[in-house]
């Protein structure tokens, strides 16, 4: 009797020990939520934060194809801890500031980083890709029309009242940093019988099925290069710049500090990370992406792998 009172205490030691076991490794379980947004880019910058996060020991819950306004309405409400995105759709669309033309790369982030620290969100170092939107054809419609510049095409806009066959994204036909105001600042009009809308990608599809004239396109999309559309430069300097920066909220980063260094690190594996921008940096950035992208949009690969293969390279994850 006395022994089976022993082994009654000692079994009960036992799952107790456990209990206290599986408490202490769920407390000291690291957790965070990444999300991303519904195009390429997006797919492959949210991989590329959870994969490491992974690697450095976080269980990481990632959100993916997010429009721009779910995406910040995620971080606004603490749903999502970590996401990468633009400079200037920021300053635009989530801080509703006025851009002044002509502002360049440096400032802009600076005041993106300044003005969002009292919306307790910390920006780390941007990645100086300026994927900005931008419009684009083949080169022999510009050609024909002799057309090089925004203003050149929205020339053309007023000749034909509007009416050139145009596509652009859904949610660029609707934001306030978009489609209505490059009409007002280039003051022109689209016509609604030939403007067509859909989702991200839908543009580049058509422009190169020709079903197009005028697509909207983003600075590092793979299919520029590919194919060897005119893009029409901004001449009048209407676009911020658009510089994918990874960003976290306070809460989080109170939590875990060592997210900063950890993502910071992954900036730095592209050109002028950590760096102030210039020329010569962003076009080093912007074709990083556009090979990036291409891995996806052109040789079929998955965002997944593309992520890991890049960490790989640079030497921020063994297998």
């Amino acid at each position: 009797m006395h022994k089976l009172n022993i082994n009654i205490v000692a079994g009960v030691l036992i799952i107790a020990l456990i209990i206290m076991a599986t408490i202490h490794a769920q407390a000291a379980e690291k957790s965070i939520t990444v999300g991303n947004k519904n195009f390429t880019e997006q797919y492959i910058v949210g991989q590329l934060i959870k994969q490491l996060l992974e690697n450095r020991g976080f269980k990481v819950e990632l959100r993916s194809d997010l429009t721009s306004m779910a995406l910040r309405a995620g971080m606004e409400s603490g749903d999502i801890d970590i996401c990468a995105d633009y400079t200037g759709t920021a300053w635009m669309v989530h801080l509703k500031r006025q851009y002044k033309p002509g502002t360049g790369h440096n400032e802009i982030y600076q005041l993106v980083k300044g003005k969002d620290k009292s919306n307790h969100f910390i920006w780390l170092d941007p990645i100086w890709n300026n994927n900005a939107y931008a419009m684009a054809s083949w080169p022999e419609f510009a050609k024909k029309h002799k057309l090089k510049t925004l203003s050149d095409l929205a020339g053309l806009y007023r000749t034909r009242e509007g009416k050139i066959e145009t596509f652009v994204d859904f949610e660029f036909s609707v934001r306030p940093d978009g489609l209505s105001a490059l009409e007002k600042f280039y003051d022109f009009k689209m016509a609604k019988s030939t403007l067509r809308t859909g989702t991200p990608g839908a543009s580049l599809i058509a422009l190169k099925r020709r079903k197009t004239h005028i697509a909207m396109v983003f600075a590092t999309d793979a299919s520029i290069g590919k194919y060897g559309w005119h893009v029409y430069s901004d001449d009048k300097s209407f676009f911020p710049p658009y510089d994918l920066t990874p960003y976290v909220g306070k809460d989080a980063l109170d939590k875990y500090p060592e997210i900063a260094d950890i993502l910071n690190k992954l900036v730095a594996t592209f050109s002028g990370g950590g760096k102030l921008a210039t020329p010569e940096i962003v076009a080093e950035c912007q074709k990083a992406w556009q090979k990036l992208n291409a891995e996806v949009d052109i040789e079929r690969m998955e965002p997944t792998e593309v992520a890991h293969q890049y960490l790989r390279e640079h030497g921020l994850i063994k297998d």
